[in-house]
């Protein structure tokens, strides 16, 4: 199996990013609207914008895509990243991908001080809810999971 590359997707990786994340709405039977995604998409992609829309490829494929908002926290003193979607590519699952992801997203935190990532997880995803938690994540009273960085 080929490495995995975890960047910030460019201009270039627009219209995979709004495939993958149409995928992934699809996915959860929530409304995929891909005009509405793409607007989306662009608003991450935008100068100036706060946001972090990466991909993870493999052999120059796109086979995950993550997307955060870097928002302001007077609870975590500083800058958080709040998770809004972290998606992998059917086929690609099982084989370290969105650990790799959220690794990457970890390590760049640390280096912009970003202080803490914070999501939430459908209750049945248990999946999810073992990666975040081997991952050092803990339930809050809100329902979200949050981590130290």
């Amino acid at each position: 199996m080929s490495s995995l590359i975890v960047r910030f997707a460019t201009d270039a990786d627009r219209e995979v990013a709004v495939r993958l994340l149409v995928a992934q709405l699809a996915e959860h039977d929530l409304p995929a609207d891909p005009a509405g995604v793409a607007r989306g998409v662009d608003l991450a992609l935008a100068p100036g914008s706060r946001a972090w829309l990466l991909l993870a490829l493999r052999g120059g494929e796109a086979v995950g895509i993550f997307l955060a908002n870097q928002i302001v926290s007077v609870e975590k003193s500083g800058y958080t990243l709040w998770i809004e979607e972290l998606y992998v590519a059917p086929a690609a699952r099982r084989t370290g991908v969105a650990r790799a992801i959220l690794s990457w997203v970890l390590d760049e935190g640390r280096k912009r001080e970003i202080r803490a990532l914070d999501l939430e997880v459908v209750p049945s995803q248990a999946a999810a809810f073992a990666l975040y938690r081997a991952l050092g994540f803990v339930d809050v009273n809100r329902q979200r999971l949050s981590k130290a960085v």
